[in-house]
Formats: structure tokens, C-alpha cells, sequence
């Protein structure tokens, strides 16, 4: 259920809404997502060093719970190293393929510096209060390019869905079909995959995310010709309603529990983000970020501190069993 709203965000929204903001950081991806309880969760950073954190700083948000790279592409993880100096994200996570670019090394190294606890991508779904994020697994195979290893994410508040699937292309979306197809259904909003390449979505992968929205983060002017007809008229066909970064700016989406959501397309008004005080990342003030999902037992950790960072962030009531003896203390036995 979508309602259009060209100047939203020069007013601010109410509490009780999820914000998705498709930065525009040229011919690249950055995701930020803001939960109504707080949380704050960036999905790639693009190229630039500068742009997704100067964006962040200037709709103010004040920390990031976790920091997920879809894949090691520059234009994807370019702008992470400077952002999780900056905000020391609480958790990280990647593709955990090697990569051996100097880009993709600085990133660990930042991660590393900021103390920031890395999380497996397995199929786990991440808290976020009334509004969670479940992991679509990458296939893990060093035999396919990096773009059919990227981490992809569904966003739930609610009734309201939303899929960041990172460059995958058919191979990986064959491979999500066959081994999680549990993962995949309709959603609302759709982030175009690999930047609307003819080689990104399918008839196969609109069939099955069916998007009412799709977001297509592009550079203006690129040199790969993207988003390329086929996939404008793939989209068209599908009926959905699409906006494109080097076209309108910044796209935000913001919603509420019910499915009903709102697009802001229109550039001018990104710098006047006003953000309300609920959403303001005040670790203090959060709801607990759950980053262990339901698939996390003892025998999962490689120490008993690792098991005891994930026992406290799961929040109250030890909802994995990892405290047998209900003294606080996670898998002593490791």
C-alpha cells in the first residue's frame, strides 16, 4: 500500500515508522535503514569516502547497530571504512569470501579498529524491535563472481517488506531458489539488482519479489549503461513503480506497520531531513539488536566471550539457551 509524498521529510514523520534511505552515492549502493525503536543498520557505503558519512552525519544519525557489506565491490564497500571509523558499528558483517583489493582490506582493518563484532552471514534473522532483518544467505562459492556471493536482506516491519539483494544475478538467485526458498517472497519495495543490469532481474526474480516500488541505485551518466532497457521494460512489465538515484537524489521510503509507506523522490528535500527523537540511535535508548536469530546454539561460538557478546545482545530472557545455569554466563563450558 503505497502513498506518494514529494516533501515529507521537510516536516519529519511520526515515531512509529521504518525509514529506508537509498543514498545517493553515484554508481554504487548505500542502504540506510532506521528502525522505529532506534536502531540504525547501514547496507553497503558505495565508492566515495565522504558521501555516505556526510549524509549520515547530516540527518543525524548519532551511531549504527550494525554495518552489513552485500560484497567486496568497490562500489559497494568503498565508503565503509571512513563511516565505521566514525561510528564504531556494533556488529559487521560480509560475504566472509577473501578479497584481495586494498579497499577491501582497509574495510577489515576499520572493522578491526573499531572493535565491531563480525557475524556470520547464515540465515539468521536480526531483531531490530517491531522491525527485523532476515538474511538471505550468499551461496559461499569461490567459483562464482563476487556479485553472485552478495548478502541480501529482507526488511519487515509489520505488514511492510522490503529486499536489498546486492549485485546477485541469476546464478545466485538460482541458488537462493533451490537451497532458501523459504526466504523469498512478495515485498513492497524492491532495491534493483546490480544497479538495473540486463543481467541483474529476471522475469524469474520479479515473479517472485512481485514489488510494488523498485529503487534502481545509479550514477548518473555511467559508463555501464545502466539501468539498461531490457531491465526498465522487465520492470515496466512487472507493473512496478520505479525511482532512480541519478535521476531523483536520495529516495526515501518511509513505513508503518500497517504496509502503508510513503516515497520522498525529490532531491531538494534530503538536505532537510528532521529526524524525530525515537529514531535517534541513542544506544542507551535502543531496544536491543539481536544479531544471533534463532539459529545460534553453544557449539557455534569459538570461545565463551564471543557466546557471552551474543547472550547480552539478544536482550532479556535468554531467548537461544545459551545460559543453562541463569547465572548471566553464556556456554561456560566453552
Amino acid at each position: 500500500m503505497k502513498i506518494f509524498l514529494a516533501f515529507a521529510l521537510l516536516f519529519g514523520f511520526a515515531s512509529a515508522q521504518l525509514e529506508l534511505h537509498f543514498i545517493d552515492v553515484g554508481q554504487g549502493d548505500s542502504i540506510l535503514i532506521r528502525s522505529p525503536s532506534g536502531q540504525s543498520v547501514l547496507y553497503d557505503g558505495g565508492r566515495s569516502q565522504d558521501v555516505p558519512l556526510e549524509y549520515l552525519r547530516r540527518i543525524g544519525v548519532k551511531s549504527l547497530d550494525l554495518v552489513v557489506a552485500s560484497h567486496a565491490d568497490a562500489d559497494h564497500i568503498g565508503g565503509l571504512s571512513a563511516t565505521i571509523r566514525a561510528y564504531h558499528p556494533r556488529f559487521f558483517m560480509d560475504n566472509e569470501l577473501p578479497h584481495t583489493t586494498q579497499t577491501y582490506e582497509d574495510l577489515l582493518l576499520a572493522v578491526q579498529e573499531a572493535g565491531s563484532q563480525v557475524i556470520a552471514p547464515t540465515a539468521r534473522r536480526i531483531g531490530l524491535g517491531d522491525a527485523a532483518l532476515q538474511v538471505i544467505p550468499p551461496p559461499g562459492d569461490e567459483g562464482l563472481d563476487s556479485n553472485n556471493n552478495s548478502v541480501g536482506l529482507v526488511v519487515s516491519y509489520g505488514e511492510f517488506r522490503a529486499a536489498l539483494t546486492g549485485d546477485a544475478e541469476a546464478p545466485e538467485f538460482g541458488w537462493w531458489q533451490a537451497n532458501v526458498p523459504g526466504l523469498l517472497s512478495d515485498v513492497d519495495v524492491y532495491k534493483s539488482a546490480h544497479h538495473g543490469s540486463e543481467n541483474g532481474d529476471s522475469a524469474a526474480s520479479m515473479a517472485v519479489w512481485q514489488p510494488e516500488t523498485i529503487v534502481i541505485s545509479v550514477g548518473e551518466g555511467n559508463t555501464y549503461g545502466h539501468p539498461e532497457p531490457e531491465t526498465l521494460a522487465l520492470y515496466e512489465g512487472a507493473g512496478a513503480e520505479v525511482y532512480r538515484t541519478d535521476q531523483s537524489g536520495t529516495v526515501v521510503v518511509t513505513a508503518t506497520a500497517d504496509g502503508r509507506y510513503t516515497v520522498n523522490a525529490e532531491p531538494s528535500s534530503a538536505p532537510a531531513v528532521v529526524p524525530t527523537e525515537p529514531l535517534e540511535t541513542n544506544p542507551e535508548q535502543s531496544a536491543p539488536l539481536d544479531p544471533s536469530g534463532e539459529d545460534k546454539d553453544c557449539g557455534d561460538f569459538s570461545s565463551q566471550a564471543e557466546a557471552q557478546a551474543f547472550y547480552e545482545a539478544a536482550g532479556p530472557g535468554d531467548p537461544h539457551g545459551l545460559d543453562s545455569e541463569g547465572d548471566g554466563v553464556a556456554c561456560e563450558s566453552l
